[in-house]
């Protein structure tokens, strides 16, 4: 399982086909294809252990070693080793080599939703709204009744002010039935994105009472963004136990903390957040974590905390002039 980097997706892999399209491929096989799907496994293997050390390149590069191993090939598992790929591409920041690896998956499997939702956010990231528009509408006819999907979509949009786009997503996924668990928890994120905040927690508070961890990240947005903190709070929390390698929500709980004015716990917040696996927002946390040493008083702290701040992100002109204000203390 992969969670994307916005919370948009939970991206499932099929490991159990996988597995048997490798044991077939084993068996029909001779000695020396069965060798390289063999060393193609251990490659995929040290891919994800790269993933999930923080290690983009290197799992890059691991999986491109996995691919060289059947070249011409195609089966489930070199799709399977195609999304990993591409994931460690979009952490890395390399959305345009994301999209190449989405299109070869598209090539092998015209009609995968996931790959055409997925890269459809690859060419928003990298600014190509038109491109991934109509990859969206392609992953939505393709499963038309995943409301995860239509929820990631529409977030998606509106993300990125396309609200004309994002109204008939969020109209299809509220039009989907269903008492399930993910079927309350589309829901309530569409609710929560459209901004209906009661309908949203009824949705989400369904989806909790049917087990759904992850109604208690989007239960924590639609309070904190009421002014509710403590009860975001709570909820941001309870979902860390599920997910404690979650820096988002640590920088969320550290930013509650910050504006209650408890600048201590603010701080271990921001550490704990910065000490995860993968932390694709340090930029944002350590800059929380300089105002709160600020705040407290702490300015020789968070000076040196600055100086160190700037040999990563030169360019940052209000950390700049806030160092400037940090050495007159």
């Amino acid at each position: 399982m992969i969670v994307m980097k916005d919370g948009s997706i939970i991206f499932r892999f099929r490991i159990c086909s996988v597995i048997a399209a490798v044991a077939l491929l084993a068996a029909a096989g001779g000695c020396g294809d069965g060798k390289q799907i063999e060393n193609e496994q251990a490659h995929r293997k040290t891919g994800l252990e790269r993933i999930d050390q923080g290690d983009y390149e290197g799992a890059v590069k691991a999986f491109d070693q996995a691919l060289q191993e059947r070249v011409g090939i195609v089966s489930n598992l070199e799709e399977d080793i195609n999304f990993y790929k591409a994931y460690a591409q979009i952490e890395s920041g390399k959305n345009a080599d994301a999209v190449e690896t989405y299109s070869a998956i598209i090539e092998y499997d015209k009609k995968n939703a996931d790959a055409y939702y997925l890269r459809g956010c690859a060419y928003m990231s990298a600014g190509q709204a038109e491109d991934a528009a109509a990859d969206f509408k392609k992953a939505a006819d393709y499963e038309k009744d995943n409301g995860q999907m239509y929820a990631g979509i529409y977030e998606q949009l509106v993300m990125a002010g396309l609200l004309d786009d994002a109204a008939g997503y969020l109209e299809q996924g509220l039009k989907m039935k269903g008492d399930s668990a993910a079927a309350c928890l589309s829901r309530g994120r569409l609710y929560f994105i459209s901004g209906d905040y009661e309908k949203a927690e009824s949705e989400l508070n369904a989806a909790l009472d049917k087990k759904e961890v992850a109604a208690n990240l989007y239960l924590g947005r639609v309070f904190q963004v009421q002014g509710r903190n403590e009860d975001a709070k709570s909820y941001y929390e309870a979902y860390l136990e599920e997910n404690p390698n979650d820096s988002k929500v640590l920088y969320e709980l550290g930013q509650i903390a910050f504006e209650n004015e408890d600048y201590e716990q603010a701080i271990l917040w921001f550490e704990e957040g910065m000490a995860c696996k993968n932390v694709m927002n340090k930029r944002e946390i350590w800059a929380g974590k300089i105002a709160a040493l600020e705040y407290m008083g702490n300015f020789d702290s968070a000076k040196q905390e600055m100086e160190v701040y700037l040999e990563s992100y030169p360019n940052d002109s209000a950390a700049q002039r806030e160092y400037l204000f940090l050495k007159t203390r």
